[in-house]
């Protein structure tokens, strides 16, 4: 089969495609792109912005350039990869999208991919582009739907009471995470925990669901899903400050230094070694 993957520039993005690219091995990965979009209201609230410096600019926009430029031999012996060592490892391009415009959906049809893998792709795709793969569009967001689409969704969960986070498979259709499902797979809510690392944790419980859904349209028998039941969907925009507060109150973190620290030295080679970062950032 061939395969796109479409994840973001940030650090779940990476993760994500650490666990997932291996997976596929005996496909053909065409391509992974990396949408690159970055919104305003990103800094309207004090826990947004500091979200956006711990998974987009400290690692993607400072860690991972010190990376790439070591040796590739010694940057390889890392146990996860920057963007640029994934596209090395698995031999396949690596493209920064920052609009999925004609020249993108031009460049997708060139591709001609049998399946897209989405995951936290920040770009919606029309009913042309969805028409292009052979078998369509997978989508993995890190919440029950139809409950809890649209943006932070475990966030959400965490401050509304769900009991438990949800990573839910769909197929993409015209709209917003209201195609049908394949399935949704809880996880607890761990409220000693943080919300940062329990994020990081949802998209690869997809990754059996992918690989059983792209081994049957390999097989002629592809799943149509179920229909999301759209009395029950609550979308959700960028979050203000209420649901931060709320999750305060609550007890859990939003994210843990070490924790952190731990997460981004699994990027770094062998010998190389981060300094402890302090409880309060940019």
């Amino acid at each position: 089969m061939r395969i796109l993957v479409c994840t973001k520039l940030d650090l779940h993005g990476a993760h994500f495609a650490n666990r997932l690219l291996p997976a596929l091995a005996g496909h053909e990965v065409v391509g992974l792109w990396l949408a690159d979009k970055q919104r305003p209201a990103e800094d309207s609230v004090p826990e947004l912005a500091q979200l956006r410096f711990l998974e987009r600019r400290l690692p993607v926009e400072l860690l991972f350039p010190l990376i790439d430029a070591l040796p590739a031999a010694q940057a390889d012996r890392a146990p996860d990869a920057t963007f640029a060592t994934l596209g090395r490892r698995h031999r396949i391009p690596v493209e920064i999208v920052a609009a999925l415009d004609a020249t993108a959906r031009a460049r997708l049809a060139a591709l001609a991919p049998d399946i897209v893998i989405v995951a936290r792709f920040s770009h919606l795709f029309d009913a042309a582009s969805i028409a292009l793969p052979r078998h369509g569009l997978l989508n993995v967001h890190p919440g029950r739907l139809p409950a809890f689409a649209g943006l932070h969704a475990p966030l959400r969960a965490v401050t509304e009471g769900a009991g438990a986070f949800g990573c839910s498979v769909h197929w993409i259709a015209p709209g917003i995470d209201d195609g049908p499902l394949l399935t949704v797979i809880d996880r607890p809510i761990d409220l000693a925990g943080n919300l940062l690392d329990q994020t990081a944790a949802l998209y690869p419980l997809a990754i059996p669901t992918l690989l059983a859904t792209i081994d049957a349209c390999g097989a002629g028998r592809r799943p149509p899903g179920t229909p999301q039941l759209l009395r029950l969907r609550r979308y959700r925009s960028m979050p203000d400050a209420a649901p931060f507060a709320a999750l305060a109150r609550l007890g859990m973190k939003l994210w843990d230094p070490d924790a952190f620290t731990a997460w981004l030295t699994c990027y770094l080679p062998p010998g190389v070694a981060l300094p402890p970062l302090p409880g309060a950032l940019p």
